[in-house]
């Protein structure tokens, strides 16, 4: 009996990377589909988490007799996560105050904490917002109106989980969960790459990925990426299980979790897309009856459409705003998808008739030399990627008022830093550049032999691998040549954290330990694996600090391990939802606190982005019951019944932003706020002094 317990508690070890991995995507699932039908609540996500892990948990097998480097490789794993959640929740980010995308998905998920959906009651903010067009009920692009209510932008399912760690930890829960779900994603690589490579060698791009500026600083912010990077890996892990073994579970589960990635991103499509186009092929080059082939293809391809599109109506349900912004785009990736998962499903139901030997007979027409002479096609491809620099520059227009925007503030940039000033420039060209920074060119240059090298041993070998391509290099490449984004790090990245960073690590271990299997042998194969292993750990670890002796910081850190994001929002939103409780609220001056001050002090907010004389703010203050309080950082704005003084005095510490380089320094932004409760004649009478908080720096 003791044996037979042994072998089930090494067996659930070797099994246990993946089924985290498999709890946390349910959850994520769970929390997503609930909080689109606007019945986020504990009594519906978790159970529905709970059951769905407990019928889907037979999908990772548990192996019969697991060896000591499966039993070892795993607790590694495990406990390497482990560590890495730790020490990064010390430092996670307290981004409550929207500057960039994790301001506003913090917040919808500490509203989501006490409330089934998103849309937040304007309650009584229209009617006084109709006094003067510089009054706002709501703020420009992060925060819109949709009838009564506002919406905040994006997708949900990310701000819905973390949500569900403020059931479990208030709001410390809500910031520290992205933080978790980036430990997850570390597991997630681990897991798939032990599919590719063993269980002990699968560690080193876990390691990679896990030591990497970009997926620690990304992690420790409600970034979208870490999440998505867990859904788009375990969906290629599964698929790749479901073809391979013919298990129709598995297969499901990955079609299904690679088309959820609409409920994170609007540009999920494109991720569900290249693993579907993977998996539909797999399945055509594998062994075993036609029509069951087809008929996993053709279920695979509905139930991933009919997932990701309900993204897409959640999506345009809780933030329409945001879709008809990007309307455009929205509609020619829709328009993508759908079109190639219809030509997927065609080609698969007509398996059965041969059409199946256009891959099978491609495949043995290519033999092995065009099986080679593909992969090199592959990997000459990302190499011109890689060398555009020498021979190419990028540049933006200036017809569209995003264009001439995005121009100024590179423009900002490239002036503070002494770069030649060329608004125009989007550094496209260095785009393969920007993942060495983060992994380093060594493992770049891996990264894109791997590349090749699983091209041909999707001909030659399993057609299995072609979920490694699937899963990361169509995003990749779509970004590679155009990333449309303000190019400073780390926010330019976090389009690469999804898909090129994990599949580069996990490119760049296959070609390391085929290099290692080809160039050498015995004992000595043995050193060149070891050697391998700690270059995955030590090349990302040199983007930690950066030496050069020219420049007037000779030694820095990359700000986004060494500094708290955001530190000190926190406890200024605290401070200032304190100055004058169970009031609505006038925020005067300043749209990045607009969704700060609606969720956290959960009262009614207008935005006055002028100074309004005092009959102007009386008829706004009619709008309510109660009279509103003015929080203001321009006192000169309004008329007070006497000298105003300080309420809230802050400093918020933030990451330099920075043009081709991982930022090394940081800024503290200073912020003074003035309050006042309206009078029936619209002058202000100051707080009183008994109320006043001052806020520390971080």
């Amino acid at each position: 009996m003791p044996d037979l317990r042994g072998a089930r508690a090494a067996a659930a070890l070797v099994a246990a990377p993946e089924r985290v991995v498999l709890a946390v995507v349910i959850l994520a699932l769970s929390a997503g589909a609930w909080v689109s039908v606007g019945l986020h609540e504990p009594w519906t996500v978790l159970p529905t988490a709970a059951v769905a892990t407990a019928l889907a948990w037979r999908i990772v097998p548990s192996p019969a007799r697991p060896t000591a480097a499966e039993r070892r490789g795993a607790a590694i794993a495990l406990a390497g996560s482990g560590l890495w959640a730790v020490a990064n929740a010390i430092m996670s980010a307290e981004y409550l105050i929207v500057v960039r995308d994790p301001g506003f998905l913090t917040l919808t998920g500490l509203w989501l904490v006490d409330h089934p959906h998103s849309d937040i009651p304007a309650a009584g903010a229209i009617e006084a917002a109709a006094v003067d067009g510089t009054v706002l009920a709501d703020a420009s692009q992060a925060w819109n109106l949709r009838g009564d209510a506002v919406q905040p932008q994006g997708a949900r399912m990310l701000s819905a989980l973390i949500a569900v760690g403020g059931w479990v930890g208030g709001d410390r829960g809500v910031l520290i969960t992205n933080v978790l779900v980036g430990a997850v994603g570390i597991l997630a690589v681990y897991a798939l790459a032990r599919r590719m490579l063993g269980p002990m060698a699968s560690l080193a791009p876990a390691a990679a990925v896990a030591v990497s500026v970009a997926h620690i600083g990304l992690s420790r912010a409600a970034y979208t990426e870490p999440l998505t990077l867990v859904l788009a890996l375990a969906a290629a892990l599964w698929l790749w299980r479901g073809v391979e073994e013919a298990r129709w579970g598995p297969l499901l589960l990955g079609a299904a979790t690679a088309g959820a990635t609409s409920f994170i991103r609007i540009d999920g499509a494109a991720f569900a897309l290249g693993l579907l186009a993977a998996a539909v092929l797999a399945l055509a080059l594998a062994h075993g009856p036609v029509a069951r082939r087809a008929a996993m293809a053709l279920a695979a391809a509905v139930l991933q459409a009919s997932v990701l599109l309900a993204g897409y109506a959640a999506l345009w349900r809780w933030s329409e705003a945001y879709v008809e912004r990007l309307g455009d785009q929205a509609r020619l990736l829709m328009l993508g998808y759908v079109a190639g998962a219809v030509v997927l499903a065609v080609w698969a139901c007509a398996w059965p008739w041969g059409a199946d030997r256009v891959a099978t007979g491609m495949r043995d027409r290519l033999g092995r030399r065009g099986a080679v002479a593909a992969g090199m096609v592959v990997s000459g491809g990302l190499a011109v990627l890689a060398s555009r620099p020498l021979w190419w520059e990028s540049h933006r227009g200036t017809e569209t008022s995003t264009d001439r925007f995005t121009n100024s503030v590179v423009e900002s940039f490239q002036t503070s830093q002494g770069l030649e000033v060329d608004p125009t420039r989007t550094y496209a060209e260095h785009t393969v550049a920007w993942v060495s920074y983060y992994l380093t060119w060594p493992l770049v240059i891996l990264g894109i032999l791997g590349f090749g090298l699983a091209t041909t041993w999707v001909l030659r070998r399993s057609g299995g691998w072609a979920m490694l391509l699937g899963a990361a290099l169509p995003t990749s490449l779509l970004y590679f040549w155009n990333p449309e984004v303000v190019p400073d790090q780390l926010w330019a990245f976090r389009r690469f954290e999804t898909a090129t960073l994990p599949g580069f690590a996990l490119a760049a271990a296959v070609a390391a330990w085929w290099l290692a299997d080809r160039l050498v042998s015995g004992a000595r194969r043995r050193v060149a694996r070891r050697t391998a292993a700690v270059a995955f750990v030590v090349l990302p670890l040199t983007a930690w600090v950066s030496i050069d002796v020219g420049d007037d910081l000779p030694v820095s850190a990359a700000t986004p391990v060494f500094v708290r994001e955001m530190g000190g929002a926190r406890e200024q939103l605290d401070g200032l939802c304190a100055v004058a409780p169970d009031r609505p609220i006038v925020l005067a001056g300043t749209s990045s606190h607009f969704g700060s001050l609606r969720v956290t002090c959960d009262q009614p907010t207008v935005l006055a982005l002028a100074a309004l004389e005092p009959a102007q703010l009386a008829e706004v203050a009619a709008a309510w019951d109660v009279a509103p309080v003015v929080l203001t950082r321009n006192p000169e704005w309004f008329e007070w019944a006497e000298e105003p003084e300080a309420v809230v005095t802050s400093t918020v510490r933030q990451a330099s932003y920075t043009l081709q380089a991982i930022p090394r320094t940081y800024f503290d932004r200073q912020y003074t706020w003035f309050a006042g409760v309206v009078g029936t004649d619209g002058t202000l009478t100051p707080v009183a002094a008994e109320d006043r908080t001052a806020v520390t720096s971080p």
